[in-house]
Parts: C-alpha cells; sequence; structure tokens
C-alpha cells in the first residue's frame, strides 16, 4: 500500500486520504471518529492505523457543525501579565478541562478598541459560551454580542450590561475599606498610586479611595496613575514624585502589590521609617504580602476561588441547555467579598 502526500495546496492530510489509504469509504472514517462503536474492531484499528502513519488531525469546526456541540469555551482578558487575570484563567481551566472543556484565549492588553474585533474572532470557533473577565466592553460591542444565542458571563465587568452571569467584587468598597483604616489610625494626608488604569477595576479602587478621603474631609489630590503595567519601578519613581508635591504625605495606597514592593524599597532607601514616617498598603495582595519586612497591610481578592466558582456555574448552565435554552438568558448575580488583612505597614 503506497503512502499518500500531503496536498499541496493546505499541506493538510485530508479525511478523504485517510479513507483511500486505509481502503474504506469517508463515511466509514468519519462514522469511526464520531460515533467509533458503530464500527467493528478490525475496521476501526486499520483507520487508526491509516490516521497515525498520515498524521492527520480532525477538522474540529466540521465536527462542530455535524454535531452542533463544541467544547470550547471561549475567554476574554486584559492582560496576561495581570496578576489577576493570570490566575482566574488558571482555576477556570482547570474546572474545564476537568469536564471536557477547553480554554481559546483571547487578550486585548487595554486596548478596548480592539475587543469587538478579538470578541468575534474567538466566538468563530463556533464556542459554547463566553467568558468575559474585567473589561468594560463598548456598548455596541456588547449589544452585538447580546443576541448571540450562547452563555456569556461576565466577571468584574460593567453592572449596566448584564449577561447570563455576572460576577463581581466591589473593589470601590475594598479601597474605600483600606483608606478608612489609615484615617482611622490618624493619617490625614493619604495618596493613591495606580497602575492599568484602563481596567475598570482599578477605576474602582481609585474612586474608593478618593470617597473615603471626601467623607473624612480630607484632600484627595495626591494621585498619580498610569495605563501601563504595574512594576516595582513605577512605585518607586510614583512615590519619589509624589514626595516632592506632598512633604508631609504619612499614607500611600497601592493598587497592585508590586507598586507597593516598590514604596516599601524606596522609602528604605530614604531611611523613611515604615509605618511611622509613611504607611503603606495595597489592593490585591497575596502570601507575599506577610512575607514583606514590614509585613504589607492588603485587600486580598479570592481570583483563584472567583475562577473555579466560575468555571462550576458555567458547566452547570451548559448542561442546563439540554433541559430548557431558555434558562441561560436568565440574569444570575453572584458578589464575592473581599478579605481585609491589616498587618505592620499601615
Amino acid at each position: 500500500m503506497r503512502k499518500t502526500r500531503k496536498r499541496r495546496n493546505t499541506g493538510r492530510v485530508t479525511l478523504q486520504d485517510v479513507a483511500k489509504y486505509a481502503g474504506v469509504g469517508s463515511m466509514t472514517v468519519s462514522r469511526a471518529l464520531r460515533t467509533p462503536e458503530m464500527v467493528s474492531d478490525k475496521l476501526r484499528e486499520k483507520i487508526e492505523q491509516a490516521i497515525q502513519e498520515l498524521g492527520y488531525i480532525p477538522n474540529g469546526a466540521a465536527g462542530v457543525l455535524a454535531s452542533g456541540q463544541s467544547n470550547i469555551i471561549a475567554v476574554l482578558v486584559p492582560s496576561l501579565t495581570d496578576k489577576a487575570s493570570a490566575t482566574f484563567i488558571q482555576s477556570l481551566q482547570q474546572v474545564l478541562n476537568k469536564n471536557a472543556f477547553q480554554v481559546l484565549l483571547g487578550c486585548h492588553e487595554y486596548d478596548h478598541n480592539k475587543e469587538a474585533e478579538i470578541i468575534m474572532t474567538l466566538l468563530q470557533s463556533n464556542a459554547a459560551a463566553l467568558v468575559i473577565f474585567s473589561s468594560p466592553l463598548a456598548d455596541k460591542t456588547y449589544s452585538n454580542i447580546s443576541h448571540i444565542n450562547i452563555p456569556i458571563i461576565n466577571v468584574a465587568g460593567s453592572h449596566q450590561q448584564q449577561t447570563a452571569i455576572n460576577i463581581a467584587t466591589d473593589f470601590s468598597a475594598a479601597a474605600y475599606t483600606l483608606t478608612e483604616h489609615m484615617l482611622n489610625n490618624g493619617r490625614k494626608h493619604i495618596g493613591y498610586i495606580g497602575a492599568q488604569m484602563d481596567s475598570r477595576l482599578r477605576n474602582q479602587q481609585i474612586n474608593g479611595w478618593h470617597k473615603a478621603m471626601l467623607h473624612h474631609y480630607q484632600n484627595a489630590d495626591q494621585n498619580i496613575t498610569t495605563s501601563d503595567t504595574a512594576s516595582m519601578q513605577f512605585g518607586r519613581q510614583a512615590i519619589t514624585e509624589m514626595l516632592l508635591r506632598q512633604p508631609e504625605l504619612e499614607g500611600v495606597i497601592c493598587s497592585h502589590e508590586v507598586i507597593a514592593l516598590g514604596v516599601i524599597f524606596e522609602c528604605q532607601r530614604r531611611l523613611l521609617k515604615i509605618p511611622a514616617d509613611l504607611a503603606i498598603a495595597c489592593l490585591e495582595g497575596s502570601d507575599n504580602c506577610d512575607h514583606t519586612q514590614p509585613t504589607l497591610t492588603s485587600i486580598r481578592i479570592d481570583y483563584p476561588q472567583i475562577g473555579r466558582d466560575t468555571g462550576k456555574l458555567l458547566i452547570k448552565l451548559l448542561n442546563q441547555q439540554g433541559e430548557d435554552e431558555a434558562k441561560y438568558q436568565n440574569n444570575q448575580y453572584h458578589l464575592f467579598p473581599y478579605k481585609f488583612e491589616p498587618r505592620q505597614s499601615a
């Protein structure tokens, strides 16, 4: 039996190539792939050998069209380097993989002009569902996807855009709690340093800081923000600039743990005592906060748990489609609590 060459036009071995190599019809190969129990063991082994020797890769899109089912979950995130996005994706994928679903990931890197384009590219895979993480979405983009007949889950997105499931944490309240903690400890001049401010999460944080300051009759004019990625270097540069503006600064709230670390290192370089000379705290802290010197006061948001729960809710939602396809159109709202973790730095 002569080995079939790959087609020149696509470079891919086709189902017809497998059928010819195995000496069977194309429908028999298709049946062996989709419903192997309907093909004899001897014939199935012959087809599997042909697939292995030719290196045939089944056309997933064609399989979806034939069966009407897809195991792809499209996920849109704002960044691959942001800790919140990374931990959310990891835990979500673990749940989906256990249930035979695969994640197809799209990332707009905080360029919201690309959101619509990336979402439509993701949906071309005939995804079974769409998960949107920390992306506000333009009204036009939301209007376009709201008519798509698949479950859409909105995690840390806009409250005004109601989808099948909406999952959120009150980031504004978290920032308010952290700022009020400093104010109640006698601090009056408290600044805010934030990165990735194109994100709705960060804007909620600065609003919470601003609200707490005004409620305590303090000026909320010392803030330095950037749309760039959070880094220790930015933390050092920002606190340097802030101290030049306001030498009497008594505290600073940081949007990211890594920014707070940069602030700590700069204070140590300047021989400033923490928290005596400057109190420091961060939002979205992790276990690392227990190991800094001094230990870092923070807000903890359990993104791994949010990812796991999102996956479980999604699996439940998809399983319900067979019973009642209209069920996943009903709005469900889930609010995840944050945890305030006071430590030595504030």
